[in-house]
């Protein structure tokens, strides 16, 4: 599977795991997801989602719920992974970094 989603003008939403305002080290280790709505190559909404404490399998049936399209993060186990694709959910993992700065270059350049 890509790496990229094709801005084709569609509605996208992105979600980051957060650690402070960085990526989480590992998805489902946080309680905070960054959640970001772009339309046409840009930002049109921001929030943070407050999920408490669980695992990665409840932040995985979470995601799926709110109908995330991508999700960015840095080490998630392939379970969770191939679950979450099985769904239509792009996982972009192995990313470090500010989260809102890797989701501003996504969004922008479609990786």
């Amino acid at each position: 599977m890509s790496d990229a989603v094709p801005n084709d003008g569609r509605r996208m939403k992105i979600a980051v795991p957060l650690f402070g305002d960085r990526v989480s080290p590992h998805f489902g280790a946080s309680s905070r997801i960054l959640v970001i709505e772009a339309l046409e190559g840009r930002m049109i909404h921001r929030g943070i989602l407050h999920t408490g404490r669980g695992d990665g399998w409840q932040l995985a049936r979470h995601l799926a719920a709110l109908e995330i399209d991508v999700l960015v993060c840095n080490g998630i186990q392939r379970k969770h992974k191939e679950w979450l694709r099985h769904r239509g959910i792009e996982v972009l993992d192995n990313r470090r970094g500010a989260a809102e700065d890797l989701v501003t270059a996504f969004i922008i350049s479609g990786r």
